[in-house]
C-alpha cells in the first residue's frame, strides 16, 4: 500500500499528462474520500439552522466548499475512469487539494476572526441603542 502511495504521489507520475489507467483501489479510495465530503456537506447544511446568524453563514460557506469539492471530485473520477487524456491527469487532484486548503483557510478566518469582531460590533451597537429613546 505504501509503495502504491509513493508511486501515486511521485512528481513524475503526478504531472504526467497521459497517466496510466487508475487502479481500482485508487478509484475506490477517492470515491470514499469524496463521499465523506458529501457527508460533511450534509452535516454543515444541518448546522446552518443555528440561531447565531454569523455561525450559520460560516457553516453555509463550509457547505458550499464540501459540495463543490465533492462534485468536482466525482467529475474527475469520471474522466479518470474514462481515460480522458488531459482531464484524467493526476495534477487535478493536487489543484483540488490546494483549492480546498485555501478555501478552508478563508472560512476559518471568517469564523475565528471576522465573525467575533462583527458580533462585538453588533453588541456595542445594541448597548448604544439601548439608551436612545
Amino acid at each position: 500500500m505504501i509503495d502504491y502511495l509513493q508511486y501515486f504521489f511521485n512528481l513524475k507520475h503526478l504531472f504526467n499528462l497521459r497517466p496510466a489507467a487508475m487502479q481500482t483501489r485508487a478509484v475506490i479510495i477517492l470515491a470514499i474520500i469524496f463521499a465523506l465530503f458529501i457527508v460533511a456537506a450534509i452535516i454543515s447544511k444541518f448546522l446552518t439552522r443555528t440561531k447565531d446568524s454569523l455561525k450559520a453563514k460560516g457553516y453555509k460557506k463550509f457547505f458550499h466548499l464540501f459540495s463543490t469539492i465533492a462534485a468536482l471530485g466525482y467529475v474527475y473520477l469520471f474522466f479518470a475512469w474514462q481515460g480522458a487524456i488531459l482531464l484524467s491527469a493526476r495534477f487535478w487532484l493536487l489543484i483540488l487539494l490546494i483549492i480546498t486548503i485555501v478555501w478552508t483557510v478563508f472560512i476559518l478566518k471568517y469564523l475565528l476572526k471576522d465573525a467575533p469582531q462583527k458580533r462585538k460590533e453588533i453588541n456595542q451597537k445594541r448597548q448604544f441603542e439601548k439608551y436612545i429613546p
